[in-house]
């Protein structure tokens, strides 16, 4: 059975929605307390690497720069190539693996260093089905270039490097969270030793779990002509990060601390939690199964159903504010020709579409997304699909019905009328990302997009797919909680924003007594207890995007904006926004 096959079978149910699903909050399995990396190191030496010696799993202290590392490592300059190698996965329990999964992929990865670090020539995404056919394409990050007192006891002069490297499924929002390291002298590398200890991925499909790779590698020295502008890039953006600090600071009593610590089936289910308040952002410890990940701001983060707001919203906000607030009340049948001439269709809006109303039928099942949209081989191909599924009894604008199918055809839609506004070949993604993404510092914001043979036919899937880090998802937030506007520019639409946001009158179709749903935010009042620091008992008012397995991106009255990803479906979003209220009342 192929990867198509396999993967068609699976239920996705609410795999997007990520607020029906229920679980059990517990201690869970105890936190990794194997030993780390202490002076000298008995763990990844370099005859173990030079050899490609598997080591078992170990705490990824061994994978990062110590504090005892010294200074004076050979410069790295040049591609490294790795070769297609297996993967060891200690998942999954039942199902056959998919073809491609237990594959490292062939790549070849450019990097320049410059006084300690390591840096990569491009941070966006490398596909690699062209060479392997490994599942999996590649996201890297900033690392470090050390040297350690014991690599010299042999004679040799070897210096070490590490950096974080995503694995990340082509086909859905999977990424894993690896390390890689290995050791280097002129124009030598030894084998390149990967872990990924955490992840942000689908445990209903077993897919939370361990991965290790001993990859052969070679290395070819080169002086890249832009190696200054890349480091010159590289630093800016480390200047225009979010300010961070301990989430402790201002969680002093430790309120959301113990839900980011709460265990459910692995030993580190939150991959990251965080607050942002004025403007500074409180991050808790990036837990993996096996320590502390090293290189928490390189962190990427499949979030799944965030990214209809993360993405999708911001799209549409952006082009309501560059072509007008019309855009949400255009037809969408006048940019998909598949549904010109499907009744069912007619008065179906852009608005309508990402309000979750068209009033035809969609879904989260496999045979209403997986089938017809993630395995299908263009975006031409699965707009077709959609328009297969037919009526509902409902008229568009009437009710909410929840179908990630939906957002898809307002990227589809979409792309069209850029198209037809800018001309032939203009990406909408493109111009987001120049007019938006740029100016607030978040350039490298990773997206899945459709399979299509020519890249330039390719879409955002925009349902589900985006892959940020911690600092991209909170400036986008950011943005969206000050209506759009940034550094004194008008960037979204701001009352458009004020709807999604239930700042206006309106307040959305109703989902359940709670909640309301708007343009992708998920609006609900979380009453707050006497005891929370009110004086008496209030309602804060939450707007929030959220995703499968408990991602949840919460923007609060107060001013504070809650950030969580995981994947192990803790649903409760009224908890969490209790415990922040407790240390930044809304209501005084």
């Amino acid at each position: 059975m192929g990867l198509r096959e396999k993967r068609a079978v699976l239920v996705v149910g609410v795999v997007l929605l990520g607020g029906v699903a229920t679980c059990r909050r517990s201690s869970g399995p105890p936190r990794w307390n194997g030993p780390t990396l202490s002076e000298p190191r008995d763990q990844l030496t370099v005859p173990e690497l030079v050899s490609g010696e598997m080591p078992e799993l170990i705490d990824l202290s061994y994978l990062a720069e110590p504090a005892w590392s010294e200074s004076g490592a050979l410069p790295f300059e040049g591609s490294l190539a790795l070769s297609a190698s297996a993967l060891l996965l200690d998942f999954p329990s039942s199902r056959e693996l998919y073809a491609g999964e237990d594959l490292f992929p062939e790549v070849t990865l450019d990097f320049v260093s410059d006084e300690g670090l390591l840096v990569p020539l491009s941070r966006r995404l490398i596909a690699t089905d062209a060479e392997s056919e490994s599942q999996w394409d590649i996201l890297v990050g900033a690392g470090a270039v050390w040297k350690e007192p014991g690599d010299d006891d042999a004679g040799e002069d070897w210096s070490r490097a590490s950096f974080p490297l995503n694995l990340v499924d082509r086909y859905f929002n999977q990424v894993r969270n690896c390390v890689a390291t290995f050791v280097y002298r002129a124009e030598q590398v030894s084998d390149v030793y990967v872990q990924c200890s955490q992840e942000t991925a689908d445990l209903w499909d077993e897919q939370v779990g361990n991965i290790q790779a001993m990859v052969p590698a070679t290395y070819t020295p080169s002086a890249f002509p832009e190696s200054a502008d890349v480091l010159q890039a590289h630093a800016r953006a480390i200047d225009r990060r979010i300010p961070t600090r301990p989430l402790r600071e201002w969680d002093v009593g430790g309120e959301l601390a113990e839900s980011f610590d709460t265990n459910i089936e692995t030993s580190a289910s939150t991959s990251v939690g965080a607050i942002y308040s004025d403007g500074v952002l409180y991050v808790h410890p990036p837990w993996t199964r096996h320590g502390p990940y090293p290189y928490p701001e390189e962190m990427r983060h499949g979030v799944y159903s965030v990214s209809k707001s993360l993405a999708g919203s911001l799209a549409m906000f952006y082009f309501a504010e560059r072509y007008g607030e019309d855009l949400f009340d255009t037809l969408i049948s006048d940019y998909a020709p598949a549904f010109a001439d499907l009744s069912e269709w007619d008065n179906v809006t852009f608005g309508d579409a990402l309000n979750m109303a068209t009033g035809t039928r969609g879904g989260e099942e496999a045979a209403l997304l997986y089938e017809p949209v993630v395995l299908a081989d263009t975006a031409e191909a699965a707009i077709a699909n959609i328009a297969g599924f037919g009526d509902a009894p409902e008229a568009p604008g009437e009710a909410f019905a929840y179908a990630t199918t939906h957002t898809f055809v307002v990227s589809y839609a979409l792309q069209k009328y850029v198209e037809a506004q800018e001309g032939p070949g203009v990406q909408y993604w493109d111009l987001v990302r120049e007019n938006v993404l740029e100016p607030i510092g978040a350039g490298d914001f990773d997206l899945l997009m459709t399979r299509d043979p020519d890249p330039a036919d390719r879409i955002p899937t925009l349902g589900f797919g985006a892959r940020p880090t911690l600092d991209e998802a909170t400036k986008v937030a950011v943005l969206i909680f000050n209506e759009g506007l940034h550094d004194g520019e008008q960037l979204l639409h701001a009352q458009a924003v004020r709807k999604a946001l239930g700042r206006d009158e309106g307040k959305g179709l109703r989902v359940d007594r709670k909640t309301r749903y708007r343009y992708s935010f998920w609006n609900r009042d979380v009453r707050i207890p006497r005891s929370s620091g009110c004086g008496t008992a209030c309602v804060a008012h939450a707007a929030t995007m959220q995703g499968f397995g408990g991602n949840y991106v919460a923007l609060l009255e107060s001013g504070v904006i809650l950030l969580r990803f995981m994947d192990e479906f803790d649903e409760d979003i009224e908890d969490l926004v209790v415990r922040t209220e407790r240390v930044a009342p809304s209501c005084n």
